[in-house]
């Protein structure tokens, strides 16, 4: 055991005296973090994809089902459905397990359709702030500046069902039929203005009855045959832009408020020193692997390991040496990282431990990937070019570029074959997405058991190059 800390030891103070791969493992992943935080404001904000949104219908009414049912039809929408094709049913969690969703970045946002909701379709033009009708938005911190813009969806599909329904005559008559029941039997009306009222609900359903629909869609047309936007632009425009309650007033009224869905003890995320400095970390432990895996080809080549063999250390002294060295490395790499993270900017961890065991499942993780790199190639050279080959597209797509919560559907499904992804979702838990110990069990098994295997894949590659 002397031998091999001998040996670790020895590889950390090459690395300390080597100020090029410093650079690469502290200052570059530094600069990445430092940069594309101050681009994006600290305000945490993330990019503009298909948001993906659960559905939770409280109502289950045919109107509820209507909404589900246009909004799974836009395609800046994406609803989970339970199987595979269009005909699969449609996610419908608890409240509870919607919000877990969205807090551990699983879902962008839900959608709460209470009880009640099918029974009052025209809302919209009535609805106030706190009514218990309202629809519920439970948007991710970490995509706040898509809160508008998913207002303004959900504006055009409920106008839009609303005005579907008006069409639909037998429907709208039955509606009017009820409201004129309604007045008959109020009790604070006066009987003039019951007159009045019945009186024009009368006109409206003989209006509306003779109305006819296609003529007015013909109207509307634009010169080239297209459906005229204008209308769905001012519903778009109509939702506030911030993350508070929807307000009525001053017109029609948004018939939703906006929940902030974060835990009491977390702003989840609280700035975006919170999203970078995560994926600064991949780059930094890539570096330290990539390193390492170099200077092992060096020693093999130049001799020193052989020089090594000749005193009596053996083949697994040398290489654990060389893997306990690496693994040190990439734990002091994350620890100076968010170190200065924490002191400099801030940065706060929701969980102490359960950072310490995303760091010891990574540094695992990238120990395992030093040793497969080592063995892609006889020379430095060989290893270098080979390594940043295969890597740097596994970092791009693992959320090293482009943060994890802001990724198109289909690259989201596709990074899950990255370890760099699972290594900053680890990390990202810890920080703040409020992961609890079984939260963290999947990342933190899947690497643990990706630097086991790449580290017995390398190990028996190299004993076979050593001879």
């Amino acid at each position: 055991m002397n031998a091999v800390l001998t040996l670790a030891l020895k590889d950390l103070k090459l690395l300390v005296r080597d100020r090029f791969a410093l650079f690469w493992i502290l200052a570059f992943p530094l600069m990445f973090a430092l940069f594309f935080g101050a681009i994006f404001g600290g305000d945490g904000d993330g990019g503009r994809g298909a948001i993906s949104l659960t559905i939770v219908d409280e109502d289950g009414s045919d109107g509820s089902r209507a909404l589900v049912e246009r909004l799974s039809s836009n395609e800046s929408v994406t609803l989970t459905r339970i199987g595979d094709g269009d005909a699969a049913p449609i996610e419908s969690p608890t409240l509870d397990e919607a919000r877990a969703l969205v807090q551990k970045g699983r879902r962008s946002a839900y959608l709460r359709i209470p009880a009640g909701f099918g029974d009052n379709p025209y809302a919209v033009f009535g609805a106030s702030s706190g009514d218990d009708a309202e629809l519920e938005i439970g948007i991710d911190p970490g995509r706040s500046a898509e809160t508008g813009f998913l207002q303004g969806i959900l504006m055009e599909t409920v106008f839009g069902a609303v005005f579907d329904r008006f069409r639909d005559k037998p429907v709208v008559q039955a509606d009017l039929a009820d409201v004129r029941r309604k007045v008959s039997e109020a009790d604070d009306i006066a009987p003039g203005q019951k007159l009045v009222l019945q009186t024009f609900f009368g006109a409206l359903g003989l209006f509306l009855d003779q109305l006819d629909w296609d003529a007015m869609d013909g109207a509307t047309a634009t010169s080239d045959g297209t459906a005229a936007s204008g209308d769905a632009d001012r519903a778009s425009d109509a939702a506030p832009h911030d993350t508070g309650d929807a307000k009525s007033g001053g017109g029609l009224a948004a018939p939703f408020h906006v929940v902030d869905v974060s835990r009491d003890t977390a702003g989840l995320p609280r700035s975006t020193w919170d999203i970078t400095f995560p994926q600064a970390l991949v780059w930094g432990l890539m570096s330290v692997s990539l390193g390492f895996a170099i200077t092992l080809v060096r020693e093999r080549t130049a001799g020193t390991l052989l020089r090594l063999r000749m005193a009596p250390i053996g083949h697994a002294q040398l290489l654990l040496g060389k893997g306990l060295g690496c693994f040190l490395a990439c734990t002091l790499t994350m620890a100076v990282l968010l170190g200065f993270a924490s002191l400099a900017l801030g940065l706060r961890v929701d969980s102490l431990p359960l950072l310490l065991l995303a760091m010891v499942s990574t540094a695992i993780c990238f120990t395992g990937i030093m040793m497969t790199v080592s063995v892609l190639g006889k020379t430095e050279a060989a290893v270098a070019g080979a390594s940043w080959g295969v890597l740097m597209p596994f970092a791009m797509i693992g959320g090293g570029m482009i943060p994890l919560f802001a990724m198109p559907g289909w690259l989201a499904q596709v990074s899950v074959i990255s370890p760099f992804k699972w290594a900053i979702t680890s990390v990202e838990g810890a920080i703040w997405r409020g992961f609890t110990l079984g939260d963290m069990a999947l990342p933190c098994a899947i690497l643990i058991g990706t630097g086991a295997l790449f580290f017995g894949i390398g190990v028996t590659v190299y004993k076979k190059l050593d001879g």
